[in-house]
């Protein structure tokens, strides 16, 4: 029963809280502090993200397009060439 006695008042010594109430309520409130922290630095982390895809989409539509124009213009000056030797031949004929 000896070890059961000093059992019970090495349990009785750890039931005591580390913390005083007022360092619980204080803990708690640095918790939330943390937490509101945590979200607006997470929310300027989605915004930052959502923002910089936006203009990497914009950019990339932009260079498509110009590249595709740059194209068409291409294929133009090379059909209005085509046609002019089309009429030299047969204007030689």
């Amino acid at each position: 029963m000896s070890d059961a006695a000093h059992s019970d008042a090495h349990a009785a010594s750890h039931e005591e809280s580390l913390f005083s109430p007022v360092e619980v309520e204080q803990f708690a409130a640095d918790d939330v502090e943390a937490g509101g922290a945590i979200g607006k630095m997470l929310s300027a982390l989605f915004l930052y993200t959502v923002l910089a895809m936006g203009i990497s989409g914009w950019w990339t539509y932009n260079a498509v397009m110009s590249e595709s124009n740059a194209a068409e213009e291409s294929d133009k000056h090379d059909d209005h060439g085509h046609d002019h030797k089309h009429a030299d031949e047969k204007a030689d004929h």
